[in-house]
């Protein structure tokens, strides 16, 4: 179930009294009622919505102790309720958060204790309001005439103002009494290209992008990421079944028109619940003011879904050329193939010949780089060293550029294993744009390689959160889970991969390690011969009959060693306790600077070495004592 928002039903008191207690509660900055479920603070007001609301409220009647994810449960849902109830709390803290302006790494005011509950660390202050108020024994039946000639006069005056406008009254009336829609996540769906040639539909495809990452960076608002959103171009599926699909409260839709030197962008906001439209706008302007005219888009959606608008700096002209080689790099870089990554590496080098001071070409250059190495399809050294450059060379040019840090980030992780400078760079990272989905992605796999595991299942459930179509994330969540060696959870949630995508080999791949540890070695061999042809599934459970699952581990540790692939070859010795075989193959692995080998504390199939003097030796070589 996506929509997981149940509200509490209004109970009518009778009318002889109105009883409130504890009504209002001020932390830090902000102020809390919980008569009307209104947050103020800082000269805005905001209306939470209820399960945030319920949270907080929990919180705050018990600052400073745990408050379990049980009892939250049972204070949102009623009983007998049939919802993911992991998912739907964990998405209503991330709203109360975001409300907030808080961090789960650095957190003000809303704690996580993994696994157990949450703890609100901020004094708090509660105002006790009791009182009874009697009504009055009947109801006024008329008014003095003298009362009801003032009152009339008061109104007319009033009328006056308002119609004239003095000193701004109507706009702030207008404004401050606008019923509220709350927008706590956004989708923007791919923009209609409708220069009417189908080789623009990059364009299209990057001015959406880039109208996310701003977004991102300037609101509160979760972002679906792009590979969420792509799903949906050209779809017929109604407003109501994206946001029901992605778990948003609104999506932006609209079109892109390319022709000669002039680019126009309509836009339009509208609310997923109701289907209504919030607000349209149309933009034209030169193509070397298109980062410009992004930027006017994005701050004015902004300003209809939040009452925070982070202000970013005035973006620089752009070579139109360079822009338009920018935008197919990376839209070869989504591709995810290996042709794809060659492919975007030489649009970002022709973008930076065009405009060598255009940073995002850089920093599209350092993904590439760094992805493509990660998968084998540029060798490790050049890789890293063109990756890192090209990073730095972004930052230099920008270092307000979130996925330039997250880059360099990764290259310190994998390829260099500099933990200081990686922690650094991805804490830079997520200052300037928490919503990035590949960001969380990778920040998660560091915490991982640290051993940081608790960390690493939030980081990228975050990430899934963020992009919730995304298989790879999906499967990730499976690996975070496999290496923090909660198997069931690490089974169930490659489960839940596969049933979106039954090939996908990543998932697979975690399964059935997670199956192995659990000594499910029936079930690991089924999920084996499911992805067998009908002769190799006989194969395989001949040779399970008779040799058992080891004989298997070995044939594949010898596949994967005459592959070049060092590190899945020793998890497979060291698994049938080859030892010897498995200890030779990492320190290979190391000479190689494998950037694969940075895994060697989280990997359970590694944890029968670890008594050993020459494994250990090896970790505090990598830096992972």
């Amino acid at each position: 179930m996506n929509e997981l928002d149940l509200h509490t039903a209004t109970v009518i008191r009778p009318r002889e009294e109105t009883r409130s207690k504890s009504a209002v509660y001020r932390f830090g900055t902000f102020r809390l009622d919980s008569r009307t479920g209104e947050i103020s603070g800082d000269g805005t007001k905001t209306q939470l919505r209820e399960q945030p609301f319920q949270i907080l409220l929990a919180l705050l009647e018990r600052p400073g102790e745990l408050v379990t994810r049980e009892d939250l449960v049972r204070r949102l849902w009623p009983a007998g309720t049939f919802v993911d109830f992991d998912r739907g709390l964990n998405k209503a803290v991330l709203n109360l958060r975001e409300a907030l302006g808080d961090s789960a790494e650095n957190p003000q005011f809303v704690e996580t204790l993994p696994r157990k509950g949450y703890r609100f660390i901020a004094s708090v202050a509660p105002e006790q309001e009791c009182s009874v108020v009697p009504a009055p024994p009947h109801p006024v039946r008329a008014f003095r005439s003298g009362y009801w000639i003032a009152a009339l006069a008061v109104l007319g005056a009033l009328g006056v103002v308002v119609a004239t406008n003095l000193g701004g009254l109507r706009h702030w009336m207008t404004n401050r009494w606008r019923p509220s829609s709350q927008i706590a996540a956004l989708a923007v769906i791919p923009l209609e290209n409708l220069s009417r040639d189908p080789d623009q539909e990059y364009f299209a495809d990057g001015m959406t992008d880039e109208l996310i990452t701003d977004l991102a960076k300037m609101t509160i608002a979760r972002m679906a990421s792009r590979t969420s959103v792509m799903r949906y171009k050209g779809t017929k599926k109604s407003v109501g079944e994206i946001g029901r699909e992605l778990g948003v409260d609104a999506i932006v839709e609209g079109t892109v028109t390319r022709s000669g030197d002039r680019v126009r962008i309509t836009a339009q906001l509208i609310q997923t619940a109701t289907d209504m439209h919030l607000w349209a706008e149309t933009y034209e302007r030169d193509t070397s003011e298109v980062l410009r005219l992004q930027r006017e888009v994005a701050t004015d959606i902004a300003s209809r879904i939040s009452s925070v608008v982070k202000p970013l700096d005035q973006p620089r002209r752009v070579n139109p050329d360079a822009y338009g080689l920018y935008l197919k790099g990376r839209d070869f870089f989504y591709r995810y193939s290996d042709l794809g990554w060659q492919q975007a590496i030489e649009h970002f080098n022709r973008a930076i010949e065009v405009d060598p001071e255009f940073a995002p070409a850089y920093s599209g250059l350092a993904d590439a780089y760094l992805v493509g190495g990660a998968y084998g399809v540029i060798p490790t050294q050049e890789a890293l060293t063109h990756g890192k450059s090209a990073a730095a060379k972004a930052l230099e040019l920008d270092d307000k550029l979130a996925s330039a840090h997250y880059a360099l980030a990764t290259a310190y992780t994998w390829y260099d294993w500099d933990w200081a400078g990686a922690e650094k760079e991805f804490q830079r990272g997520l200052v300037l744009n928490p919503n990035d989905a590949l960001g969380r992605n990778w920040h998660a796999g560091y915490l991982s390689v640290l051993g940081r595991h608790e960390k690493a299942i939030e980081e990228e459930e975050r990430a899934c959160e963020l992009d919730p179509l995304s298989l790879i994330f999906k499967a990730n969540l499976a690996r975070s889970y496999y290496w923090a060696r909660r198997y069931d959870e690490a089974i169930t949630q490659a489960k839940r991969t596969l049933q979106l995508d039954p090939g996908f080999g990543v998932a697979l791949f975690w399964l059935e390690g997670s199956l192995r540890h659990k000594g499910m070695f029936k079930e690991a061999v089924a999920l084996r011969q499911a992805v067998a042809t009908p002769e190799q599934a006989k194969v395989i459970a001949q040779k399970f009959k008779t040799e058992g699952f080891a004989a298997l581990l070995r044939e594949g540790g010898e596949k994967f060693k005459n592959g070049g692939a060092l590190i899945e070859a020793a998890r497979s010795y060291a698994a049938i306790g080859d030892k010897e075989t498995a200890l030779l193959l990492l320190e290979d692995c190391y000479q190689r600077r494998c950037s694969s080998i940075v895994t060697l504390k989280a990997e359970p199939d590694f944890d029968d070495l670890r008594s050993d003097a020459r494994f250990q030796e090896l970790v505090n070589r990598i830096g992972l004592r």
